[in-house]
């Protein structure tokens, strides 16, 4: 893995879920939870980019290098043959609307590992 990207709001497409409905709120919580997650992985010494993704699209994102962190109510609208295309988790939407990733540090560090496995 390269980067992380967090997938809890999309701005373009058909498709379009919102956390709240308000773009500065909802990037607000977007934010907190990067920072957080940013933070803990500092801590592992992880050195990973993890930044926000408002552009998401399932066609646009089989990149192997990528671990996707998507809101379970976007993971579930789409079509779970072309989720396995996406090296991603689903994150509780109350994770996100509370900016606070730490119920999932232990899915993170394990696919995290995997992934570290996988290329050596």
């Amino acid at each position: 893995m390269t980067q992380i990207k967090i997938v809890g709001d999309i701005w373009t497409g058909k498709y379009q879920p919102a956390l709240t409905g308000n773009r500065i709120v909802d990037t607000a919580l977007l934010t907190q939870f990067c920072a957080k997650l940013t933070a803990w992985l500092a801590q592992q010494n992880i050195k990973l980019s993890v930044k926000i993704e408002h552009e998401f699209s399932l066609s646009d994102s089989a990149d192997d290098d990528t671990l996707y962190l998507i809101d379970s109510n976007i993971v579930a609208a789409f079509p779970k043959d072309l989720l396995r295309k996406v090296n991603y988790l689903s994150i509780k939407h109350q994770n996100f609307l509370h900016g606070d990733p730490s119920a999932n540090y232990h899915a993170v560090s394990k696919r995290l590992e995997v992934s570290l496995k996988q290329q050596q």
